[in-house]
């Protein structure tokens, strides 16, 4: 922008022909004045010679004048051309600095509010990561407890089979026990319609599992005192026998479910009830041997 407010108009760059115009009338003048100056060698006055012969040096300061001013004109339109053209220019300038400060202030504008949004995203990015790592940690921590849950539960599970082994002997007298077989197919049922109800009953598994506990203790000793009436127990044993093979497939299942199920927390949730499930059989088999004990 500054190249063109210097810029000279290509209409006034004919100034030299011009001073060698002047130059050459200057010449003339002087060449004129020359003449009439008296020689030093002659010793006389100078003196004004009278030529007899029509002289035009009368007409020369007009014509001087008349070049003078014809260059004070010209000069002159140089100036206002000069002035037109820098005062385009000048508004110009003034337009496009105007603008340019515009942008300026809304490209500013923009940077500011992409700082912000991106101090915001940094805010919720840094919010998310703490959340994750919590969950992580919650995560690790529910894995941890499962993984306790399932190491008990696979030790009762040893300890039933072990229990039940036992009561292979007692096979051959089934037809002395036709009677407890039907209370405890009705039992059974009753079981059966209230598994759903005690699967919501999450938090009281570890509870149950201590009173659980003491109850195989209890059922351990009263294995001696049940042996003896082996022929009562004996269709209760076959009901317990198919009873064992659905635990059994249900055992699978839910080791199938928790190799399945070992990267998120909601499947942890369903093999916690998967082991309510294996819970409420060993609450089952010990109302049964309860029940035939009683009996």
């Amino acid at each position: 922008m500054s190249e063109g407010v210097y810029d000279i108009p290509d209409g006034f760059e004919d100034d030299e022909p011009d001073t060698m115009k002047n130059t050459d009338i200057d010449g003339q003048i002087y060449a004129n004045v020359r003449a009439f100056k008296p020689s030093p060698r002659d010793g006389v006055v100078a003196s004004v010679p009278v030529s007899t012969e029509p002289d035009s040096s009368g007409k020369r300061p007009f014509l001087v004048a008349a070049v003078c001013l014809g260059l004070l004109c010209v000069l002159l339109a140089g100036i206002i051309g000069l002035s037109v053209y820098y005062d385009g220019v000048s508004k110009s300038f003034l337009a496009y600095k105007t603008n340019s400060s515009a942008e300026i202030e809304q490209l500013q504008t923009s940077n500011n509010n992409l700082t912000k949004e991106r101090d915001q995203i940094q805010t919720s990015y840094n919010t998310l990561t703490k959340e994750r790592d919590q969950i992580q940690t919650s995560y690790n921590t529910l894995t941890k407890e499962r993984d306790q849950i399932q190491t008990s539960y696979n030790t009762l599970t040893k300890e039933r089979d072990q229990i039940q082994t036992s009561y292979s002997t007692l096979t051959k007298e089934r037809d002395q026990l036709l009677t407890s077989y039907n209370t405890i197919t009705k039992e059974r049922d009753q079981l059966q319609t209230s598994y759903s109800t005690l699967t919501k009953e999450r938090d009281q598994i570890q509870t149950s599992y201590s009173t659980l506990t003491k109850e195989r203790d209890q059922i351990q000793t009263r294995y001696n005192t049940l042996t003896k009436e082996r022929d009562q127990i004996q269709t209760s044993y076959s009901t317990l026998t198919k009873e064992r093979h659905q635990i059994q497939t249900s055992y699978s299942t839910l080791t199938e479910e928790r190799d399945n199920l070992q990267t998120s927390y909601n499947t942890l949730t369903k093999e916690r009830d998967q082991i309510q499930t294996s819970y409420n059989t060993l609450t089952k088999e010990r109302d049964q041997i309860q029940t035939s004990y009683s009996t």
